[in-house]
């Protein structure tokens, strides 16, 4: 992996696990580096592995449990979560919600969130 200095560190490391799941270079089940462990053999900060590896938690691709590590969740677990969120919008579109308000609260969301982890 290379770090290439237009874009933060974790997001290298984020879209790299994200290319490895999407291979299916990791499956199912597979459990990822422990943090320290892949910041070592990176040569990053643990705490940059560690913000990665909680986006991808947040993304849906990894689940983590405390004490035992992070594993790769299947595409079932984030098509399911695709689904629902599918249902959700088509009953919010059927109340009259509009296009514009929905993204705007995708938009805040995602910016609260953002500032959470940049603290």
């Amino acid at each position: 992996m290379r770090f290439d200095g237009k874009r933060n560190v974790f997001e290298t490391i984020e879209d790299e696990l994200k290319r490895l799941i999407s291979v299916g270079a990791l499956k199912e089940g597979d459990k990822l580096p422990s943090v320290r462990a892949y910041a070592v053999e990176r040569r990053v900060n643990p705490n940059t592995v560690a913000k990665a590896y909680a986006a991808l938690e947040r993304e849906g691709l990894i689940a983590i449990q405390p004490k035992k590590g992070a594993y790769v969740l299947g595409a079932r677990e984030e098509g399911a979560k695709c689904s629902e969120l599918k249902r959700q919008l088509t009953a919010w579109r059927a109340a009259g919600l509009s296009k514009e308000a929905l993204l705007a609260a995708v938009e805040e969301i995602y910016r609260e969130q953002e500032a959470k982890t940049d603290d």
